[in-house]
């Protein structure tokens, strides 16, 4: 690369950058001068205006109350005085035109015109209109083009000189520092070069670095060596634990598992399940430190295991190879060190004051001749989820739970096709006041599957919760409740409904939930107090500040909400307490269970009475009976929602009950 490419490169974009800024600077100079020229120019006028109407107020007075034509002769000669004036009338009190005075002088300039009201002693006796000669901005700027042309030539001229003499200020210690690296052979001992510096401003201070920088240079490259290797072990094992993280846990399995042996193994996956929770609980930090605490667990209490690793953020791996040449002995084994596994990690764990429950589930997969290693993770992956699915702690990888897994996976694809072929369709059941009419309905989902047939929510609601589906089918209901509350507008029977709609918590956490539910309503203009939005106790255990904030966004624009399930949580008289609900739905296994245990017709009385008293609605769910009824419109309940009234219906069903 020749020096000489780059020679006069920074004089030149200075020099253009200066020209540009004098430039800009001159003309906003000279457009502000014209500006306020004008500006003045049209005040003087003004100025005019009120004066000749001052000076010669008693000529004009005098000229009204006698129409005397000396006067108009005089007044005419006075007003010839002020040449800027082309144009003058006087009209009297009934606006009728008195006397004209109009310039002798053709000039054909810019006017300006402005009205000046007429007084005398006090009293109003009519109003003139002025017409001024002004110059225009074009005349303005001919009269002053040659000066402007010359200061900006002189500041031009100056700024081209300056800029020059600055610029080559910068260039020349950059060529030379240019020239000077160039020469340099980085493969040498760098210290051994040092670049002379003469100057003591910013390009003294480059020079010093760049002098500095050739000092590091041998350090740089001893530490580089060194962050290689850290970054090797970075690779390979978890940063929090010490243990091996995913990568290097399945390249060591790589190696184990080339020999083909008979013996069978045994790998758990292990999963604190509950750690979402403790870390809105209690905190990351705390979250971070029960992680380490349980993996000094693991390495302490199992240090007899092959291989033990990190590989997701709760997740644990123990890997136990050659156990035994016969199955049925390793399943044994399997099963103890299992069942130490969820005895020793699930005790409480005291961190800094606070006493934290684990929440442990464990997958297993017994193998022998398997060279995947990426195969079994997903074998005891598929029986850990599907342990957590049954409310099992320990499962063992087998056929049920892999079928299970392929069964969520083409449920979750079928789901897709629904969405996009309308297989979806919304059943409603009707909700009853105390005067047994309907005031509102419930929206139940149903997935009319082609192969299949009719499947009720429990076959794949929670399924769709473990992805973003759950997301797209609440988006879907709540289009589907806007169009059906449209539908019904006119109807004299069902105008007054309203309709609830289960929100889950990945929808209703989603930032722009209200503002997508809102532009629904406005798109199908519905009364938002049409809709109620039903939510459980699990959605407020992420970030209740945050759930209050939507909560209070939704009731600002007249959303319902509705506590569902309530009282099968452990926080819900505080759930009463901070959010703005406007119902309460008594969980259906209180009204179920209420003539086989006499608590829950305490609870159910309890509940009601509480209501009352926060001014919540509040409507029992899970009615069957008719003696269910009877004995909740005895303990105060108002409204009502099972089987007694009503099953789940279709639009066309609900329709027929008018």
């Amino acid at each position: 690369m020749q020096i000489s490419t780059y020679k006069g490169s920074i004089q030149q974009k200075f020099i253009k950058a200066i020209f540009l800024l004098v430039c800009t600077v001159v003309l906003s100079g000279y457009v502000a001068f014209i500006s306020w020229y004008v500006y003045n120019q049209k005040q003087n006028r003004i100025f005019l205006a009120q004066n000749v109407t001052k000076v010669l107020s008693q000529d004009f007075v005098r000229l009204i109350l006698l129409d005397d034509i000396n006067t108009a002769t005089d007044l005419t000669t006075k007003l010839q005085a002020f040449k800027q004036i082309k144009k003058v009338v006087l009209y009297n009190k009934e606006k009728k035109t008195i006397f004209t005075y109009v310039t002798p002088e053709k000039i054909d300039t810019k006017e300006l015109e402005t009205t000046d009201k007429l007084y005398y002693h006090g009293e109003y006796y009519g109003k003139l209109d002025f017409t001024f000669k002004v110059e225009s901005v074009l005349e303005i700027i001919l009269n002053d083009l040659l000066v402007f042309i010359l200061l900006l030539i002189f500041f031009l001229t100056i700024s081209l000189l300056l800029a020059r003499r600055y610029a080559s200020h910068f260039s020349k210690p950059i060529l030379y520092l240019v020239n000077f690296l160039e020469k340099i052979e980085f493969n040498e001992d760098t210290k051994r070069y040092n670049i002379e510096n003469n100057h003591d401003d910013e390009i003294g201070k480059l020079y010093e670095e760049i002098n500095f920088m050739f000092m590091k240079m041998d350090d740089f490259i001893e530490q580089k060596e060194k962050a290689q290797e850290q970054l090797s072990f970075i690779k390979q094992y978890d940063a929090l634990t010490g243990l091996l993280n995913k990568n290097g846990l399945i390249k060591t399995l790589q190696k184990v598992l080339e020999k083909d042996d008979i013996n069978w193994n045994i790998m758990f996956y292990i999963k604190l399940t509950n750690l979402k929770n403790i870390n809105h609980a209690h905190g990351y930090q705390h979250g971070d430190l029960l992680l380490r605490k349980l993996a000094k667990n693991i390495t302490e209490n199992f240090f007899d295991s092959d291989l033990s690793a990190r590989i997701g953020i709760g997740d644990f791996i123990l890997y136990y190879q050659n156990m035994h040449s016969d199955k049925h002995s390793t399943l044994s084994k399997a099963q103890d060190i299992a069942d130490a596994l969820i005895s020793i990690l699930s005790n409480k764990i005291e961190i800094d004051g606070k006493n934290i429950q684990p929440e442990i589930h464990v997958g297993i997969d017994i193998f022998n001749h398997e060279q995947d290693p990426l195969k079994i993770l997903q074998h005891t992956n598929i029986a850990l989820e599907f342990g957590r699915e049954k409310d099992q702690k320990v499962v063992y990888f087998d056929k049920e739970n892999e079928n299970y897994a392929k069964n969520a996976f083409n449920i979750s694809e079928g789901l897709l096709i629904a969405l996009k072929e309308n297989q979806l369709e919304l059943f409603y059941q009707p909700q009853y006041n105390k005067n047994n009419h309907i005031f509102a309905l419930e929206a139940l989902i149903r997935w009319r599957h082609p192969e299949f047939g009719l499947l009720t929510p429990y076959k794949f609601i929670p399924i769709a919760e473990r992805t973003d589906l759950i997301i797209d089918i609440g988006d879907w209901v709540i289009e589907a409740v806007c169009k059906q509350l449209q539908k019904w507008k006119d109807d004299p029977h069902a105008k007054d409904w309203i309709i609830s709609i289960n929100v889950s918590a990945k929808q209703f956490h989603k930032d722009d939930f209200v503002a997508n539910l809102h532009k629904k309503t406005k798109q199908y203009k519905i009364d938002p107090r049409k809709i109620k939005l039903e939510l459980l106790e699990s959605l407020f255990i992420e970030d209740q500040d945050k759930v209050a904030v939507k909560m209070h966004e939704l009731k600002a624009l007249n959303f319902k909400l509705s506590l569902d399930d309530f009282g099968t949580g452990f926080s819900s008289l505080q759930y009463l307490k901070i959010f703005p609900l406007d119902q309460i739905k008594i969980d259906q296994s209180f009204v179920m269970n209420m003539f086989n245990n006499e608590k829950d017709i305490k609870i159910i009385k309890s509940i009601i009475y509480l209501g009352s008293l926060l001014e919540m609605e509040v409507i029992a769910e899970g009615v069957e009976e008719k003696e269910h009824y009877e004995k909740l419109k005895e303990l105060g309940c108002k409204y009502f929602q099972g089987y007694y009234f009503a099953k789940p219906q279709t639009v066309t069903q609900i329709n027929s009950l008018n």
